[in-house]
């Protein structure tokens, strides 16, 4: 069905009964698609693992139906409030290519599949290159004021990152730890 039909937001619940509900997120992640992850518990582990999958949002389960549609109508309305940007839309850092409007990241001109929250993470990097992010910068311009997240996942959001974009070898990083400090995009030489 996620094949088929598009859609905008993805609702998975963790404990389904044929299959583990973070199997599926990797299976709707798309651009542009958010994903509400429902736990049963405040099992860190699950946490961990469902922000490795690309997990944007969690709530605890049971949830209540009205909150459930209060938090989706609000990230449609963070995301109506981005595309509101009058910059320049296409950024280009070294062979890297993002497109915001299309919500497309090419390097070396192959798409790279990205989460909604790894495109809004490379994308706030990229906007500013060579800038180095404090860790709850990021949280407040990826995440939001509004959601408690431990600066922790920045870590683990910048390692996904770095393997999809094939960051991850010894020569020199594109996304640059500032130990003590935050990230860094780096722009490289003669680009």
């Amino acid at each position: 069905m996620a094949d088929r039909q598009g859609f905008e937001v993805a609702v998975v619940d963790n404990r389904l009964p044929d299959e583990r509900g973070f199997q599926l997120i990797s299976k709707v992640q798309k651009p542009g698609v958010y994903t509400v992850a429902l736990l049963r518990d405040e099992d860190t582990m699950d946490r961990i693992v469902g922000i490795e999958l690309g997990a944007d949002y969690y709530m605890r389960s049971p949830v209540n139906p009205r909150e459930l549609v209060a938090r989706v109508k609000q990230i449609l309305r963070r995301r109506d409030a981005q595309g509101g940007d009058d910059a320049p839309s296409r950024l280009y850092v070294g062979d890297l290519e993002i497109d915001p409007d299309l919500v497309e990241v090419k390097k070396g001109g192959e798409p790279v599949k990205l989460s909604p929250r790894e495109f809004k993470l490379l994308h706030t990097l990229a906007k500013s290159p060579g800038r180095v992010f404090p860790r709850g910068s990021l949280l407040r311009q990826v995440w939001g004021e509004d959601e408690y997240i431990d600066e922790r996942t920045v870590n683990v959001y910048v390692q996904r990152l770095r393997t999809k974009l094939g960051d991850n070898t010894d020569k020199p990083k594109l996304i640059e730890t500032v130990r003590g400090f935050g990230y860094r995009l780096v722009r490289p030489p003669g680009s």
